[in-house]
């Protein structure tokens, strides 16, 4: 039975072969133009790859940098703000200074004022005292 079926098919088989043969030719061709512009898309992102490597190393080095001079930055700052609470502790201590330094001048002109004020006294006592013994 199946001997028959295989002649009987033979004709077909025959016609079918050249149109089997040109469709794997072809669908070769299509894979082998897929497999190239597959081969030429990796080289591309291979190479794109290579570049942001690059770009991202610069990047890393820079911030790296950024990082050194922001260090150094907050050393300075540190410094700056110590030197600014010691001025301004010597500059409180200054105007607690200057307010003592203040009372007692104040208090120096009452009793430079009262000294005076005595002066005048005695020596208007010393007038008159001559006064009345000229007479």
């Amino acid at each position: 039975m199946w001997p028959k079926m295989l002649f009987d098919l033979l004709p077909h088989f025959a016609r079918l072969m050249p149109m089997a043969d040109k469709y794997l030719s072809t669908r070769s061709a299509s894979e082998k133009a897929q497999e190239a512009a597959l081969t030429t898309l990796s080289q591309d992102i291979r190479g794109e790859l290579g570049k942001s490597t690059a770009v991202h190393a610069d990047l890393r080095r820079q911030v790296q940098g950024q990082g050194t001079q922001i260090a150094e930055l907050a050393v300075d700052v540190t410094r700056s703000r110590m030197g600014v609470e010691s001025v301004e502790a010597r500059v409180a201590k200054l105007e607690k200074s200057m307010a003592a330094l203040e009372a007692k001048a104040g208090s120096a002109v009452k009793l430079l004022g009262a000294v005076l004020g005595l002066l005048v006294i005695a020596f208007a006592l010393l007038l008159i005292l001559v006064a009345h013994v000229v007479r």
